[in-house]
């Protein structure tokens, strides 16, 4: 079941306690007194967008605080900066909404003759930005592009391993065959993975395509303009864009790269960038200050989490895991680390992810027991396994305050129950490769994680990273309830059964706990006074979230 309109426009608020010390953190996990912060904010919560624009912009400068994109060739966009970006300029066959849900785009029509055929009929009086009409030979070729193991598509596994064939079956069809049922494609259609783009132009462009100097071609609500190294990419609306709906009131739309956190704030605060998603926590209750409605919350899909690796050792007990989970006061982290942005968590599936059969995921929410905070019996359970005097070596990322805060609880938290834990800040660049290098993760039991499971309304995505059908399944964990129940998910195309499946793996990932789950985090956005309209939910990662952005007044 699709998002209720109603959950679209919501005004549901939060009061939090934003601005906890640090330092009541530590003291939480002695005393279990609750902690309260000396201020209050009242969040617009659980968003999908903003009231749409009022009228034109000439010109909006948007940050990008994950720093500049890799690149903007859709078959190796896959982070935060290079998706945000392309979701303004490209396009393809389907398109997840600001409610996340799942809507057709470039195809008109998607039609399935049996379990492993789905035909796409191609929107006709579609252009590229040059002009050149949208044909099934662009579609086929881009789709394609990932099944090419000489272009090596950061997309191709596991999202096309069970893609047989991708073909032109019509002057304007394109039909997908495979060899089992995928329940995933269509909703992984509507990410960079689903991308189309120009065949002729990125023939043209060859290596240089997705550069700087090669650019792009696409066909959504904003061109590509040019690309400064270092410094920005700037489009232009794109007045001849199919969608009247989604045509830009913005004339140019520039990204800056900036990674500071206080020159993030600073610069949102004087005016000197329009808006950004995610902003620095640090800055919450300041941007908060600057105007009503400026700062809200989105529906999200994000979760950090504790990830044991696959080396031998304490991790790989239970008990050594329920201790850890024990002594984390979820509650005092999702208020005093990210200032009442995030929720406790006992699952990955935030309620972001609920792209379907919506009112049985609440029910199952509703069912899973609350994640405790009880140092003493998180000291019994280390007690009775005779594991006091257990070390852990878990790796964070530098210069992050999050992990470093829930690093600083684990580490208190376990010298009072008899666990030795050793944090090891890594560099940004030397952690991210524990993601993808397994050697790289030898060396320590965990890493504390922020994933957002591909930034789709499908709880499969994050459930298959605990099981041996994924690439980024860290632990080796196998689990045969849990593996099954992701293994049925992915084939199962009616949408009440793969909910049901898929909910009794998650029931079983919280009793056995492959991850400690730490919060869920909403997608955090803020809006200069001068502007309104973006996406607020995790959506905008592939939606065009600023082609409604307009004048606030």
């Amino acid at each position: 079941m699709a998002l209720p309109n109603d959950k679209r426009r919501s005004t549901r608020r939060l009061v939090a306690g934003a601005l906890i010390a640090p330092a009541l953190l530590l003291t939480a996990c002695s005393s279990g007194d609750e902690a309260e912060g000396p201020a209050q904010i009242d969040f617009l919560r659980d968003q999908t967008s903003t009231p749409a624009g009022n009228g034109p912009v000439e010109g909006v400068k948007w940050n990008l605080p994950w720093g500049e994109p890799s690149s903007l060739d859709w078959v190796y966009a896959y982070a935060d900066s290079d998706n945000t970006t392309l979701a303004n300029m490209c396009e393809g066959l389907m398109r997840q909404n600001e409610d996340m849900t799942l809507s057709p785009a470039l195809a008109e029509e998607v039609s399935h003759p049996d379990d492993l055929t789905t035909v796409f009929t191609i929107r006709q009086g579609v252009t590229f930005w040059d002009g050149s009409p949208l044909t099934a030979e662009d579609v086929a070729f881009s789709l394609n592009r990932h099944m090419d193991d000489a272009v090596g598509s950061y997309w191709s596994a596991p999202f096309y391993e069970r893609v047989s064939s991708i073909e032109v079956t019509g002057e304007n069809e394109v039909t997908v065959k495979f060899t089992e049922p995928d329940a995933l494609f269509e909703r992984i259609l509507s990410t960079a993975a689903g991308i189309i783009g120009s065949k002729a132009y990125v023939e043209q462009a060859g290596e240089s395509y997705g550069t700087a100097g090669g650019g792009i071609m696409c066909t959504g609500p904003f061109a590509f303009d040019s690309w400064k190294s270092g410094s920005s990419i700037t489009m232009r609306a794109n007045p001849d864009y199919w969608d009247p709906e989604l045509v830009p009131m913005i004339e140019t739309l520039e990204l800056n790269f900036v990674t500071d956190e206080s020159t993030i704030a600073n610069s949102l605060i004087s005016g000197d960038i329009d808006g950004a998603y995610m902003p620095p926590l640090s800055a919450t209750e300041k941007l908060v200050q600057t105007g009503d409605d400026n700062f809200v919350l989105g529906l999200g899909t994000d979760w950090m989490a504790i990830r044991p690796t696959d080396k031998e050792g304490p991790m790989q007990q239970l008990e050594v895991r329920q201790a850890l989970s024990l002594i984390l006061d979820r509650e005092a982290v999702a208020q005093a680390v990210f200032r009442g942005t995030a929720v406790p968590a006992s699952t990955p599936i935030a309620p972001g992810a609920w792209g379907y059969a919506q009112d049985a995921w609440q029910a199952a929410a509703d069912e899973l027991p609350e994640p405790v905070f009880d140092v003493e019996q998180a000291k019994e359970v280390v007690d009775s396994a005779g594991l006091e005097g257990s070390e852990l070596s878990i790796a964070i990322p530098a210069d992050s305050e999050a992990e470093g805060k829930v690093a600083e609880i684990l580490t208190a938290g376990g010298s009072q129950i008899g666990l030795d834990i050793t944090i090891e800040t890594l560099p940004t660049t030397s952690f991210t490769e524990l993601y993808f290098d397994a050697k790289a993760r030898e060396a320590y039991d965990a890493f504390i994680v922020w994933e957002y499971g591909a930034g789709v309304a499908d709880p499969v995505v994050s459930m298959s990273e605990f099981t041996p059908l994924s690439a980024y399944n860290y632990g080796a964990y196998d689990d045969p309830i849990v593996t099954q129940s992701v293994a049925d998910g992915l084939s199962t195309l009616d949408p009440e059964e793969r909910a049901a499946t898929l909910i009794e793996g998650q029931a079983r990932m919280v009793e056995d706990l492959p991850l400690i789950p730490v919060v869920n985090m909403e997608n955090r956005l803020f809006q200069g006074e001068r502007i309104t309209g973006a996406t607020a939910s995790r959506a905008s990662l592939y939606y065009p979230w600023a082609a409604k952005i307009g004048a606030a007044e």
